[in-house]
């Protein structure tokens, strides 16, 4: 019992963190003008792109590193030090980063004050210690904290942003309210494990550990989370509204799986070294509800998906098309997510996993650079989806030819 209150005390945490803004979208398109929708849309990809880089991959990177050494406090410690020294360099990255997407991207000049907002929320988030929690199983009273939080933020914006000139008030409310998470989060692990302060040599180590799963989200995220802000360098700012908000409630649902994700990815990373038969079994079980679940969710989104634009978003009815074929990326992230997060990466895998999305990756941004100007949105949604499917093809060819799943250790 207590185990499965941890759950769902983190499925109710991560639910309100992918949702809220699901749930303030029909709120928000009633506030901002297309035209000013479109541009906060842009600019809060930049933002989730810079907090992608902050991340770095240490959700899976550290994650692992920390599961395989649950009892050595000092360890941990140690490792905790050098992802936040590295953390904290790859702030100043995403800075410099912002001050020139200022200076050389149209699609967001005169947009400073929205981009430094943006910038601060990014780091805010990037600095979300959640991992730690989850690596070590403890993260019941870390996620009810959030949880909280992330209810503060939603109550935040629905009643104090009125008017169309609030724009970055949506990512100040999210800075304020991450900040305080952190803070509580940071405050426990040092009763935990005593942190220590980062020094240059250990976040470089950390940097370099991290930098081949780094290189698979980094390049990734050019179709997950770039790609509005690349269809808006040749399209107007209201088609990116459109496009941006079915974007934006599909990658949501599709982060309905992570907890599940990163609970099976810990314990994988430590059962396949220690307890194959146990592995296989977790893998199996996990596995299957992951498949049913995404089943469930992308049947009832096909259905549905006109009804509900209909009756909360009836000034984006154009959005419809968008959002059902981006939901048939909901399956196919399914199946990558079983053999990239529960088969790969846990047996370290890592370059076969990096070379299967980075090759999907540099084909998605070619097919988006040639086709976006011509056929628009349809073309980039379409792409998202092909662009993840190609990747399965390759991961599950990588699997099949390394026996990962018919050797007896690993």
């Amino acid at each position: 019992m207590p185990k499965l209150l941890s759950y769902l005390s983190l499925y109710g945490a991560h639910g309100l963190k992918v949702f809220s803004f699901i749930i303030l979208i029909p709120h928000f398109t009633s506030i901002f003008p297309k035209s000013v929708w479109g541009q906060i849309l842009t600019v809060q990809a930049l933002a989730l792109w810079f907090q992608i880089i902050i991340e770095y991959g240490f959700n899976l990177s550290a994650t692992r590193s920390i599961s395989r050494v649950k009892a050595d406090e000092l360890a941990i410690s140690s490792l905790v030090a050098g992802v936040m020294g590295a953390k904290i360099i790859l702030s100043l990255i995403v800075i410099a980063l912002s001050i020139l997407s200022v200076l050389f991207l149209d699609s967001i000049s005169g947009l400073g004050h929205l981009v430094f907002c943006a910038t601060v929320f990014a780091i805010a988030q990037g600095f979300n210690p959640i991992w730690y929690f989850l690596a070590r199983g403890k993260f019941t009273a870390y996620a009810s904290i959030d949880f909280i939080n992330r209810f503060l933020y939603l109550v935040a914006c629905f009643f104090l942003i009125k008017h169309e000139n609030q724009g970055q008030m949506i990512f100040i409310y999210g800075s304020l309210t991450a900040l305080f998470a952190n803070m509580y989060g940071y405050f426990v692990m040092n009763k935990q494990i005593g942190l220590k302060l980062p020094d240059l040599y250990s976040s470089l180590r950390a940097l370099r550990e991290g930098a081949g799963l780094f290189a698979f989200v980094g390049i990734t995220s050019v179709y997950t989370t770039l790609n509005v802000v690349i269809l808006g360098f040749s399209q107007s700012s209201s088609l990116v509204a459109l496009y941006g908000t079915a974007d934006r409630v599909v990658r949501a649902i599709g982060g309905v799986f992570e907890p599940l994700n990163r609970i099976a990815y810990a314990n994988l990373s430590y059962l396949y070294h220690v307890d194959r038969q146990k592995a296989m079994i977790l893998l199996r079980k996990s596995s299957l509800t992951l498949a049913l679940f995404g089943l469930a969710v992308f049947i009832f989104g096909e259905t549905f998906a006109s009804a509900l634009i209909k009756l909360f978003l009836p000034n984006y009815l154009e959005a419809t098309v968008y959002v059902k074929i981006l939901l048939f990326f909901i399956p196919v992230l399914i199946l990558n997510n079983i053999y990239g997060l529960y088969i790969m990466l846990p047996n370290k895998m890592d370059r076969q996993f990096n070379v299967s999305f980075i090759v999907a990756s540099i084909l998605s941004f070619i097919a988006m650079v040639w086709l976006i100007p011509r056929y628009g949105a349809t073309a980039l949604a379409w792409i998202t989806v092909a662009t993840e499917g190609l990747a399965c093809v390759f991961m599950v060819i990588q699997v099949s030819a390394s026996g990962i799943l018919t050797e007896k250790e690993v």
